[in-house]
């Protein structure tokens, strides 16, 4: 199978265009389709900056001072002005940020603060995201032929995870575009070697690794490009003694491993340019990197990681996957065509074709390593999966074509299930896409909240809130939304151990607030379902929802994926088992939803989060509020000696 269009373009026309005209026009229209989603409601929190990670980022780029000290040798220590000291992620997204809004700042000063150059970064991160769509399109059509990339670009454009990634400014948007150059740089290299593709290929791998060091992962699939490269590059002879055939194995394993090296020396330099400081203050990079990597291992024991216990490796991220970052219809089909296509790289192999086993096996071996090592991680955000799902919609898309191509004996069968197929996953991931728009469409939750506190609860009030999460009313609300120091607030420890002195402080909570705000589900949604290790917090989730420790919800904010009136519902309650409070289920119950279970937390809580308010209706005593609590209270260890 030939990697472009088999007709001809020049003969085959449709309303007057070769259809290679006609290919360019599709992938025009999927880029300015894609960024009117990706730039829609760019500033979807008001400027607040919800997104922690987002946040962080933000700060540490305000931090940055690219100017030229006067004393040029202090560049060359951990001191210097240039240095972000964070290595969490990547330098390279920071100095781009930097550099863009210094820019811009000439037109306009306000671009180069930090209120408005989150505006700066998330363009960058969608314009990032649409560099990835162009790409998939390049590679769907190196990989198969010119209608895959086409279609593959079109499924990328409308993937929800996409689109919710360019609305923030992180690194996964520009990790994902350096890792799909690479891919792309490495199935050229390998269909034809040269030492100019090798060094291209190793800066952009370097700076990959320079946006976050976990495409490192790269490194086999560099290898496997050189390698097959190699094998390419020469005539086998078809007749040979055992010795010419050992010489010849050594000969392009030679030629592989100096390309590797090469590519790799690149890289090497590539990551010390767009991070220099992990080189120069390599003790915080160290640092930050193992303290990441022990967070994702589950070393760590992290309060934000305690979400994924009990989740199953692989399951979980691949169950995520299909039903919020991708939908369901394009989910199932992805999959099931990643396993067709590694199924379909073994008569490939068997049958030598080195050229056609470059092409396939190159995309395949960076799905599976990465997949293999971020499946097995105890932490599974969402967005790491994003690295993956540009690979899965072009095997997906390679999937609907040959269905719809099949011309065998079942053809017409094939063709007819092709088309509908295609079209249920063309318009199932179009209408998910329109859906999540809604998210961007309304005021974000904790503004609505905000709003309803500063108005609704008196002066003075005593409020109690979660630590390990924003508290309601936002502290740095402005206008009328500037609140927060009007009350008196209370902050509850949810995930600290559970003992004797955590229960006198619940009691205490509960007898003193008038108010109990839950601005998302990160901790009622997690700490349940740890009953073991919680059993105290998790029974006081359970009555509160219950709404039998003398409080009532009587204010929430949800805001979902919305189209035609039909809402696509992520369950908070239903794991763990909780009860829903009346209000909410009352309300739910005149409103036609989807459920479609749990969601990770990181799908909501950053731009649709759901906050909840609960008022206190009964005082009641302490020997009423232990009556409920039950033998759980028997069973609490005394405090910890500190």
């Amino acid at each position: 199978m030939t990697s472009t269009m088999a007709s001809s373009p020049a003969k085959t026309a449709f309303l007057g265009l070769s259809w290679r005209r006609l290919s360019a026009l599709a992938v025009g229209l999927i880029l300015v389709g894609g960024a009117c989603f990706r730039f829609f409601g760019m500033s979807w929190d008001g400027g607040y900056l919800f997104h922690p990670d987002e946040r962080h980022l933000l700060v540490m780029v305000n931090n940055l001072s690219l100017v030229w000290p006067s004393d040029l040798s202090v560049l060359l220590t951990p001191d210097s002005p240039w240095n972000p000291g964070f290595f969490a992620y990547g330098s390279l997204p920071m100095y781009l940020l930097r550099v863009c809004a210094d820019l811009l700042g000439y037109l306009n000063e306000d671009f180069a603060t930090l209120m408005s150059s989150y505006m700066v970064g998330r363009a960058l991160s969608a314009l990032f995201d649409l560099g990835t769509v162009y790409l998939v399109y390049r590679l769907g059509r190196t990989l198969y032929r010119e209608w895959v990339g086409v279609l593959a670009a079109a499924l990328t454009s409308m993937t929800v995870l996409h689109i919710q990634m360019a609305h923030f400014f992180t690194v996964d948007t520009l990790l994902t575009f350096f890792i799909v150059l690479a891919v792309l740089l490495a199935v050229q290299l390998a269909r034809r070697p040269s030492l100019g593709k090798g060094a291209l290929l190793g800066l952009v791998w370097g700076m990959a690794l320079a946006t976050k060091v976990s495409a490192a992962a790269l490194g086999l699939t560099v290898g496997l490009a050189w390698l097959l490269g190699a094998l390419t590059a020469g005539e086998r002879p078809v007749e040979q003694d055992a010795a010419g055939d050992v010489r010849e194995r050594r000969a392009w394993l030679k030629r592989a491993a100096s390309g590797f090296v090469l590519t790799g020396v690149v890289a090497v330099i590539g990551f010390v340019v767009f991070e220099p400081y992990a080189v120069i203050d390599i003790n915080t990079f160290l640092e930050d990197v193992f303290q990441e990597s022990f967070m994702v291992s589950g070393t760590a024991d992290v309060p934000y990681t305690r979400q994924f216990i009990g989740t199953q490796s692989y399951v979980y991220p691949i169950w995520q996957a299909v039903v919020w970052s991708l939908g369901i219809p394009l989910g199932v089909v992805a999959f099931g065509s990643f396993a067709a296509a590694v199924v379909s790289l073994v008569p490939v192999l068997r049958g030598r074709q080195w050229k056609r086993a470059a092409e396939l096996a190159i995309p395949l071996s960076w799905a599976l390593v990465y997949f293999g090592l971020t499946g097995s991680f105890h932490a599974k955000f969402l967005r790491y999966m994003l690295p993956l799902l540009p690979f899965l919609s072009i095997w997906a898309a390679w999937g609907l074509w040959s269905l719809l191509t099949h011309s065998g004996r079942w053809g017409a069968l094939s063709r007819a299930a092709g088309g509908v197929l295609t079209l249920a996953v063309l318009a199932g991931t179009t209408l998910y896409a329109f859906a999540y728009l809604n998210v961007y469409r309304q005021e974000h939750p904790w503004i609505q909240a905000t709003a309803w506190i500063c108005e609704q609860l008196p002066a003075g009030s005593t409020i109690a809130v979660e630590h390990w999460d924003d508290p309601l009313p936002m502290l740095q609300g402005t206008g009328d939304l500037r609140c927060y120091s009007r009350f008196d607030v209370d902050t509850f420890a949810a995930y600290d151990r559970d003992d004797a002195g955590k229960l006198a402080d619940i009691l205490r909570m509960l007898q003193d607030s008038d108010y109990i705000i839950l601005s998302t589900n990160r901790l009622y949604n997690a700490i349940p379902r740890l009953p073991g290790r919680y059993p105290l917090t998790s029974r006081y989730y359970e009555l509160l929802m219950g709404e039998k420790l003398g409080y009532k919800l009587v204010y929430y904010a949800a805001v979902y994926p919305r189209l035609f009136d039909i809402e696509l519902v992520n369950d908070t309650f239903s794991d763990p088992d909780l009860p829903k409070p009346r209000l909410l289920a009352e309300s739910e119950a005149t409103r036609t939803q989807i459920n479609l279970g749990r969601a990770d937390e990181s799908y909501s809580v950053y731009d649709h989060p759901m906050p909840l308010v609960f008022a206190k209706t009964d005082q009641l005593s302490e020997q009423e509020l232990l009556a409920l609590f039950g033998d759980v209270v028997e069973q609490l260890p005394e405090p910890a000696k500190k």
